[in-house]
């Protein structure tokens, strides 16, 4: 092929062939996110230095790249499935079970490092109050009194949780849409995707203050993120990601990146490039390998935060690489672990709950 070629060749594939390497990208978001914790949990923020401050930007850009891949996805389950029961029940047994096993597990290790008496830290409401508050995504930051006093963000049980309460949230807008029918038509779909967008460019430009402050104004972030991989699975017959599309969006994003809207048409020129990596071929074993990788990545990303606290409460000299090299394989682990004990028979039990139809097929 020639170059020219290539620069025009359509990169979106076919979710339905099931060979594409999104699972290990969302497992490289997660380690990405990993590292920008191992930097935070001993300095906490401000975020100083250009090294601290360029690996913050890459995590934001892994927090919205979660978002892009979730809404193509999510999309393309819901635009086919015929039964929402089905599509809740999918999404439920997707996020809960490893979230209630993150939660306990922290709720029964974190009275180890508590600078209270067990009396007192097991008295506190606080203590009781923690499970709800991070199940529930009511308080996802909460934390648990006394706990991992030498960190600056100590004070915070599980950071990483805070964005299950987005993921959620976007869950059930497309459910709703979906239960209404009015998201089974690519057309609604890349409406949907347009209006949320224009939410976003509208706090992103005048702000908002008012109830749910914080939530509105992270919404309007993660919102149009996740729309926006929506909007590339609907309207895949209709725009091609090829890599001159992705060099458009970069320019595109870099001569809008000091406007309100800037992160938005940097999430286009990331969804285009995401979605054409994800759905690259890569060669041989070790394309084999990046397809057929154990899903851990839900597992690194609600794990590593209490690993990295408790290393550094143990190890409290480590430095940011130190605390790094220590919390990744850990959290790999953790991750594994979390899905062979958790998330494989949560989902195992999910089909016995919901066993697909037989269809039968007519003899002619």
């Amino acid at each position: 092929m020639s170059k020219l070629g290539f620069l025009f060749r359509d990169g979106l594939g076919r979710l339905e062939d099931k060979s594409n390497n999104f699972t290990a990208m969302r497992i490289v978001f997660a380690l990405m996110v990993l590292y920008g914790h191992a930097i935070l949990i001993p300095l906490g923020k401000p975020y100083t230095g250009t090294w601290s401050l360029t690996v913050d930007f890459v995590v934001q850009c892994a927090l919205d790249g979660f978002f892009i891949l979730s809404g193509y996805m999510i999309t393309a389950s819901a635009m086919k499935t015929k039964e929402i029961s089905r599509y809740a029940t999918a999404r439920i047994f997707r996020i809960f079970p490893g979230l209630i096993a993150a939660v306990l597990i922290v709720f029964a290790a974190y009275p180890f490092f508590t600078s209270l008496s067990q009396a007192e830290y097991w008295s506190s409401a606080q203590t009781w109050a923690f499970p709800l508050k991070l199940i529930g995504q009511v308080d996802p930051l909460a934390g648990l009194p006394g706990t991992f006093e030498n960190s600056p963000v100590g004070h915070s049980a599980n950071g990483p949780l805070w964005t299950i309460r987005y993921e959620l949230m976007a869950y059930l807008g497309v459910g709703i849409l979906a239960l209404i029918g009015l998201y089974s038509d690519r057309r609604l779909v890349v409406f949907w995707a347009a209006l949320t967008c224009v939410f976003g460019a509208l706090v992103a430009t005048f702000g908002y203050s008012g109830i749910g402050e914080g939530t509105i104004t992270t919404l309007a972030r993660f919102g149009p993120a996740f729309m926006i991989g929506a909007f590339f699975f609907a309207a895949r017959e209709m725009v091609r990601i090829t890599p001159a599309f992705i060099a458009l969006a970069g320019v595109a994003a870099l001569a809008a990146h000091e406007l309100a809207i800037g992160w938005m048409m940097l999430d286009i020129f990331l969804a285009s490039a995401f979605l054409w990596l994800g759905h690259a071929h890569i060669g041989g074993r070790i394309g084999h390998a990046v397809r057929n990788v154990e899903d851990v990545s839900y597992g690194i990303y609600i794990l590593h935060w209490p690993i990295g606290l408790v290393a550094f409460a143990l190890m409290p000299g480590l430095n940011t690489t130190q605390l790094a090299l220590i919390m990744a394989p850990a959290a790999i682990l953790a991750g594994w672990v979390l899905r062979e004990t958790v998330e494989k028979p949560a989902l195992a039990w999910k089909d016995k709950l919901q066993p697909r139809r037989k269809v039968r097929v007519a003899a002619v």
